[in-house]
């Protein structure tokens, strides 16, 4: 069975998220999460590491109809609630002033326990020099930049030794 690339399904910090199940866990365990803060989720994962705009959130979460931004940062209120993230000092989800926000942990196609996953932090990855031919490479396949940024992070952390 082929999987949709547009459905998040990843692995982060202590949880994992399955939008095609409808599912958050934490350890295991299901996180209470309401339809509207699930989707909110679903949409920032999809696009690990870049920036979502209020606007493009209410068109994808909200189809814009009859409602205001306030809307979003209830959202995001419950999620950071949900995900005991911390908005001054975030782990998942950035806060970008009057513009957006941000998913801040990628993680690698995680359906099991065993499946690797790997936390990237935005901020750090910001000032490499390789961030800007990775995006252009790339071409904004966020999944793909997060990939290789996790290669080379690991690569950086433990050299590649051919025998």
């Amino acid at each position: 069975m082929k999987t949709d690339p547009s459905v998040a399904r990843l692995r982060f910090g202590r949880f994992e998220l399955d939008e095609g199940e409808a599912r958050l866990t934490c350890d295991g365990e299901a996180v209470a999460l309401a339809p509207k803060p699930f989707a909110v989720l679903c949409a920032l994962a999809r696009t690990p590491g870049r920036l979502m705009t209020k606007n493009a959130l209410l068109d994808l979460v909200w189809g814009h109809r009859f409602v205001t931004e306030s809307v979003i940062k209830t959202a995001i209120s419950e999620l950071r609630a949900a995900l005991d993230d911390d908005p001054k000092q975030p782990r998942y989800i950035e806060t970008v002033s009057r513009r957006g926000y941000r998913f801040m942990a990628a993680a690698i196609g995680a359906s099991s326990q065993s499946a690797p996953a790997v936390e990237w932090n935005v901020a750090a990855a910001r000032g490499h020099p390789a961030s800007a031919a990775l995006a252009a490479l790339c071409r904004g396949d966020a999944a793909l930049a997060g990939l290789i940024r996790a290669v080379a992070a690991t690569l950086e952390r433990e050299p590649l030794v051919l025998n």
